[in-house]
């Protein structure tokens, strides 16, 4: 008997070991080359499917940029307190020059005390708006006088980097939006569907043009549906008859028992070996 790739139950496996059959599947395709088997039109589909499949496995949860952004917000939170204390607590200086440079830097630092606990994007508009006043000649002349410029400075390259790290964070968020939105058993079932394909157009290969190839590639498989069989506890079955693949004529052979050339691989019965 010529040998075939055996059917089983495909749908019972889970997200993962359905990715991984198909893996295995495409690996011994490539190995073998779609060209020895004959199925050079349904390759790409099938490893195109295999790759989104495996793609929603552990689908992203966390992103890398958050680390990035805790550690500039703990120290724009910093600088911002620093700050905010530092003018006040000049405003009793017993030297009069520092303590005029507190009495005209509080009153518009005093809007931005307690940011630190507010949303992280709205802390980073009010940080904005807090560089801004620190910036105007008459406030910049004053911090210079109180030594507050090294932390000026800091919460302001806390704040850009808090900003760029938000944006590698939006890119991230995404590239995650665009595999959560993928249907995981849509996607086994395009995958099945297109093994499939490829097992009928195989099968029948094996049947009217056989080789090493196919062969080899017919006993790998069915060494992988065996396991997985296994794995995914189903008893298989299969039944409703395959259709025919249209296998072209081959020049100087004899040609295939069946209607118009075609190989008669299918009688209304499915005689493919069922795993058990």
């Amino acid at each position: 008997m010529t040998a075939q790739i055996r059917t089983f139950g495909m749908a019972r496996m889970t997200v993962g070991s359905c990715a991984n059959f198909h893996r295995k599947v495409l690996r011994s395709m490539e190995k073998a080359t779609p060209a020895a088997l004959h199925v050079e039109a349904q390759a790409p589909a099938y490893e195109a499917a295999s790759k989104t499949l495996s793609s929603v496995v552990n689908r992203q949860q966390a992103f890398v940029a958050t680390k990035a952004m805790q550690e500039a917000d703990k120290i724009r939170d910093a600088s911002a307190g620093v700050l905010v204390n530092v003018v006040k607590d000049y405003l009793t200086s017993p030297v009069a020059e520092k303590a005029a440079a507190a009495h005209l830097l509080y009153p518009q630092l005093s809007p931005y005390k307690g940011i630190g606990r507010h949303e992280q994007t709205k802390q980073s508009e009010e940080v904005n708006g807090m560089l801004g006043v620190l910036s105007i000649e008459a406030n910049a002349a004053a911090a210079t006088l109180l030594g507050i410029d090294p932390e000026i400075a800091a919460l302001r390259k806390a704040n850009e980097d808090f900003e760029e790290a938000a944006d590698e964070k939006a890119l991230e968020m995404n590239e995650r939006m665009k595999v959560s939105d993928l249907d995981s058993q849509k996607l086994m079932d395009e995958a099945n569907r297109l093994y499939e394909e490829i097992v009928r157009t195989v099968n029948a290969y094996a049947i009217v043009q056989p080789s090493e190839e196919i062969e080899s590639f017919i006993n790998q498989v069915n060494g992988y549906v065996g396991m997985y069989s296994d794995i995914a506890g189903s008893e298989t079955s299969t039944d409703a008859p395959e259709p025919e693949p249209e296998i072209p004529e081959t020049p100087d052979e004899e040609t295939p028992d069946g209607e118009d050339g075609q190989p008669s691989v299918d009688d209304g019965e499915d005689d493919r070996p069922v795993v058990q």
